[in-house]
């Protein structure tokens, strides 16, 4: 319930000689005459009791609770049976001083027919724990979520086993009298490990008849197995014998102290007939129309082939046409004894699209067409013009211009033709031309030509003006060094050249290359550090950021940092074409040793909540200590407890009569991490994780991913400098900045262990041009804006990957979603940088 926010009016009268006393005694006007009062909870539903709290001195008070209802008392509690809004007055006399308090709609009571909640009975035991849920209340639209991965429910009061141990969250969603609304109920169900109960068979794939003996892990008090086959047993680890191949769903319902569980293996087993019917099939590949003959390998009772086209066949030898383009899977269903199972093949059928070829002739608008399409068919040609022919190479002449689709049938052998077109422009003579985009950009600067020919030539050369040449119709090419580039266009025809020659069309500008000074580049904090750019031959455009949160865009500046720390310096500067360069450099700023004050914690890093002891040291006359989540002391040694997780700065505020006052402030100082951030998460398939911390030395290595079923994967990271995947050694450090894809065959959590001490500086690392594969330290979601603040400006792309849906995610842009985006420090991401840049984390 959050505080109350009602509106209040205070009104004093003066009883009789009162002005007098006020003139003749004004010490007797202080702070304890005002008067107030406090109604906790001030909204809910009938009964609704209300505790008032009066703040002020001891004297005698009359309550008009809104409701025809009074009391004398300093502190009442008063029950609100009916619903509406009450306005609470508080009348008081003390003394020769009266005075009113006046609260309008102070206190809410809520329609009980809109009421509505619901508990879970039991919600604390071991795994697994069935639970019941009931609402209190008529809601209707019901919706439920476990917070267990579950499928949600509509039914009203449902029970539900949560099976793995951990903390749930579940939610109901409801409407009642047409407002819907959510009941959320943090880690309401507290599931602890317990004596997990599960079996597997010995001999769960094999050849009919088969026996095999079930083996139970875990205790319970009685067991009762259905084999899929009719057959039951209460045997702990039964031996059953199937006589006839199949796929059978297996079940085993258990008891521990009388509550039943039941755990149902569908399709469990799968017993084969002795023999199993296979299928080939040749040629693979080539071009349609296709035909491609099919053979069963020792026939079963019945089969059918599906030629991955949406085509079926039945013989034992079937030839089938495959007449358009694409990559074919075929497979054999094949059934005996009522067992049906389909053989997929080996390698897919890719059959590729004829194409048409076509060549200059020997006079204008006459063109040479051919085929790639297999030899020996029937070829029918359509110029698109009212003109036709057949054979695999005609030869045509169009009298008018236009554009043509030009068609081409072939029929295959095997009962299928295969369809082909290609769009072919005639038109009137034209001069040679070409563009390009963009004319202008940075070196290394890429364009995108298109020549703009009037006719197909026999040839075409390129001339970039940098010693480079292309005969690509349309190439793409990249001017590496600045400067300004002559293009020419020289394309060869059957009874003349032409050229075109484009003076100075390209520009790649050049990139600047900063450079500054610093003086001094450390020293004790505070530390004013002068910085001046020294780079040569840009525009008067420049932006610094001293790497605190603070930045500036003089030529030369002066900058105080106050806290001891390294900072990462970075200095942007624009030239022509609005191109820009980035430096960096460290300044160290370090805590100044002759302080006559400090302090010190234990522990100062664990799972919230985290109770910290404090020593603060020195000759210390006056002092406060700020514990850095709006809670402060001024006891010399105090215990405090952390209860939400956060990264803490204490503040000391210390004075005494040498040196006067200082304040020392430790960033960083203190670490709470929810338990959620001390586990690895991974999903089944591909995850791209990291570790949100720094790891305690013994368990900070890849060694803590040793238990994890990869399947036989190998464990990939990304070397940005080489461009290239790399696979860590078992002994290799996990950092917080790094991340990693690893294969997982089935949900499972890695926990991970807690430095108690942090790194002594900020975790640093560099980024490469390009893409890195990277992550950040914190101990909670932030955006994408903070999580990659210390590298700023220096960032195009933020892309994640999701392990549920096993895809990547919407790329985030710098600037555009970056704020509003929240990242994950337990998982990696992929972020494409415009330079190489240090990116500096937090000091987990």
């Amino acid at each position: 319930m959050s505080a109350s926010i009602c509106s209040f009016t205070i009104s004093i009268i003066y009883a009789d000689d009162l002005e007098e006393n006020i003139f003749n005694d004004t010490g007797n006007l202080s702070a304890e005459w005002v008067v107030d009062f406090a109604a906790s909870p001030f909204e809910g539903y009938p009964p609704l009791c209300v505790q008032f709290t009066v703040s002020g001195p001891d004297g005698e008070y009359v309550w008009d609770f809104g409701d025809r209802a009074t009391s004398y008392a300093k502190n009442p509690v008063h029950c609100y049976k009916q619903k509406g809004s009450y306005w609470v007055k508080l009348k008081y006399y003390y003394g020769t001083i009266a005075g009113e308090v006046s609260k309008p709609d102070c206190v809410k009571v809520g329609d009980p027919e809109m009421f509505v909640d619901f508990f879970a009975e039991p919600s604390v035991g071991p795994a697994p724990l069935t639970t019941q849920f009931t609402v209190i209340g008529n809601p209707t639209n019901i919706i439920w979520h476990f917070g267990d991965g579950s499928e949600d429910t509509t039914e009203l009061n449902p029970m539900h086993q949560f099976r793995e141990p951990g903390n749930y969250s579940p939610t109901l969603t409801y409407c009642i009298s047409g407002s819907c609304n959510k009941i959320s109920k943090f880690n309401y169900i507290e599931v602890s490990p317990g004596n997990k109960v599960d079996f597997l068979a010995e001999r769960q794939n094999g050849t009919a008849p088969v026996c095999t003996r079930f083996i139970v892990y875990g205790e319970a008090d009685s067991f009762k197995w259905d084999f899929g086959d009719g057959t039951t047993s209460f045997e702990k680890s039964p031996v059953h014998c199937y006589p006839e191949p199949g796929i059978y769903s297996v079940s085993m319902t258990y008891t521990v102290d009388g509550a039943p569980y039941t755990i149902t293996k569908n399709r469990f087993l799968k017993y084969v007939p002795a023999w199993a019917p296979d299928f080939t099939y040749n040629p693979t590949m080539g071009v349609a129309p296709l035909c491609v003959v099919y053979n069963v390998v020792n026939p079963s009772q019945s089969w059918e082939f599906d030629f991955g086209d949406n085509s079926f066949g039945t013989g034992a030898q079937a030839t089938h046409c495959y007449g358009k383009n694409g990559s074919y899977f075929p497979s054999l269903t094949y059934c005996s004894n009522e067992l049906c199972e389909v053989v997929e093949g080996k390698e897919p059928v890719i059959v590729h699209q004829p194409r048409i070829l076509i060549s200059q002739g020997t006079v204008p608008n006459e063109y040479k067409f051919s085929t790639d399409a297999p030899e020996r068919l029937v070829y029918s040609w359509d110029f698109d013009d009212g003109a036709r022919a057949d054979g695999p190479s005609p030869t045509h002449r169009y009298e008018t211009e236009g554009t043509f689709r030009v068609s081409l049938v072939v029929t295959g052998t095997c009962g299928c033709n295969a369809v082909t077109t290609k769009e072919l422009k005639i038109k009137p003579k034209e001069n040679l031309d070409f563009s390009a985009t963009p004319l202008a950009g940075c070196a290394p600067h890429c364009v995108q030509f298109n020549e703009l020919s009037p006719e197909i030539p026999l040839s075409r050369i390129w001339d970039f003006g940098d010693g480079e040449t292309s005969t690509e119709k349309n190439p793409f090419h990249c001017f590496r060094f600045p400067g300004q580039y002559t293009i020419s266009l020289t394309d060869v025809f059957p009874n003349v050249t032409e050229k075109e020659v484009k003076e100075n069309y390209i520009t790649a500008h050049a990139i600047p290359n900063p450079s500054f000074t610093m003086f001094p580049p450390h020293g004790d904090a505070p530390l004013t550090v002068k910085f001046t750019d020294t780079t040569i031959g840009y525009s008067e455009k420049r932006y610094w950021n001293f790497g605190d949160g603070t930045s500036g865009s003089e030529k030369t500046v002066e900058h105080r940092f106050d806290e001891p720390g390294d900072y990462n310096v970075t200095l942007t500067v624009w030239g022509a074409g609005d191109c820009y360069g980035t430096k960096s450099q460290v300044i160290h700023v370090l805590k100044k040793e002759d302080s006559p004050f400090d302090f010190s914690g234990l522990p100062r890093r664990g799972q919230a909540p985290l109770c910290t002891s404090y020593k603060v040291t020195g000759q210390i006359q006056q002092s406060e200590l700020e514990f850095g989540d709006g809670q402060k002391t001024n006891e010399r040694n105090p215990f405090h407890c952390y209860n939400t997780a956060g990264i803490y700065s204490p503040v000391l505020h210390a004075c005494d009569s040498v040196t006067g006052c200082e304040d020392i402030k430790k960033p960083a100082y203190v670490v709470a991490v929810s338990p959620y951030y001390l586990n690895i998460t991974l999903f089944r398939g591909w995850n791209l994780v990291s570790v949100p911390i720094t790891l305690e030395p013994g368990y900070d290595s890849m060694d803590i991913l040793s238990g994890v079923d990869t399947a036989g994967h190998s464990i990939f990271s990304w070397n940005s400098s080489t461009g290239s995947w790399i696979r860590p050694a078992i002994t290799d450090q996990v950092s917080p900045l790094s991340a990693f894809f690893v294969y997982s065959s089935d949900m499972v959590q890695v926990p991970i262990r807690m430095s108690d001490e942090g790194p002594e500086y900020n975790l640093t690392r560099y980024l490469d041009t390009g893409w890195n594969l990277v992550s950040f330290a914190d101990v909670m979601m932030v955006s994408a804006d903070e999580a990659f603040r210390s590298v700023q400006e220096l960032w195009s792309y933020v892309i994640g990957f999701d392990a549920e849906k096993q895809r990547y995610g919407v790329p985030i842009t710098n600037g555009v979603l970056s704020r509003d985006t929240s990242l994950d420090p337990r998982q990696g991401y992929w972020i494409f940088m415009n330079a190489t840049a240090r990116m500096v984390g937090k000091q987990l």
